[in-house]
């Protein structure tokens, strides 16, 4: 942080005003002791605002469906994440070949019969266009959030404007960052199955629209 010069001793000191400006460093970020281990991902919900958009990373597996991570980024920041993704798919697939595919199971009668959770999609779109009237899709968002089990400390959310993308294999790592001064951090880690890399990086541009 560099300051301007300090007001000289013969000035009125209640009228001084101190100036300064923050210069984010990005190339490193201290990561939090909790925060180091991050959660697994297989589903990306995404909500949008007019200021920013909410990435709501689930767990689905076994019978409780839950919201492991809640991400808010700026749209701006949202615009670079998905761009910053589509390379790293880019890359992926030039290394690894191309993104595999969610498995689907095969409907049989018992399941027909058993009903049971409806999985949601990797996310919502935003455009009323495509989704419907704003009732339904209003009523399409509470039913899917009805399932899904959001613990307390996870309802306001981790905020992020910038973001490291890093990838195996098997799964996509996001490092969530918050550029605050004095010293960046990661808010949130999140490893999403390499099979929902793609749906999410398709919904994520979906919801934000043409720039």
């Amino acid at each position: 942080m560099t300051h301007s010069d300090p007001p000289a001793d013969d000035s009125d000191e209640d009228n001084a005003a101190w100036h300064g400006q923050v210069r984010h460093n990005n190339l490193s970020a201290r990561l939090p002791e909790h925060v180091g281990t991050g959660v697994f991902s297989n589903g990306v919900m995404i909500l949008t605002g007019p200021f920013e958009v909410v990435c709501d990373f689930v767990l689905r597996m076994g019978e409780q469906q839950r919201i492991v991570a809640r991400v808010i980024m700026p749209h701006i920041v949202a615009r670079q994440f998905g761009a910053a993704l589509g390379e790293n798919i880019d890359n992926y697939e030039r290394r690894f070949g191309p993104l595999p595919k969610v498995p689907r199971p095969q409907p049989d009668e018992s399941d027909e019969d058993a009903g049971g959770i409806k999985e949601p999609e990797a996310a919502l779109p935003a455009d009323d266009k495509e989704s419907g009237s704003r009732t339904a899709n209003s009523s399409q968002i509470d039913d899917i959030y009805d399932e899904l089990r959001i613990p307390d400390d996870l309802l306001s959310g981790r905020y992020a404007n910038a973001v490291l993308i890093r990838h195996s294999g098997t799964e996509f790592c996001f490092d969530f960052i918050t550029n605050v001064y004095p010293r960046s951090a990661i808010s949130a880690r999140v490893y999403l199955a390499a099979p929902h890399a793609g749906p999410f990086l398709t919904s994520l541009r979906k919801s934000l629209g043409p720039q």
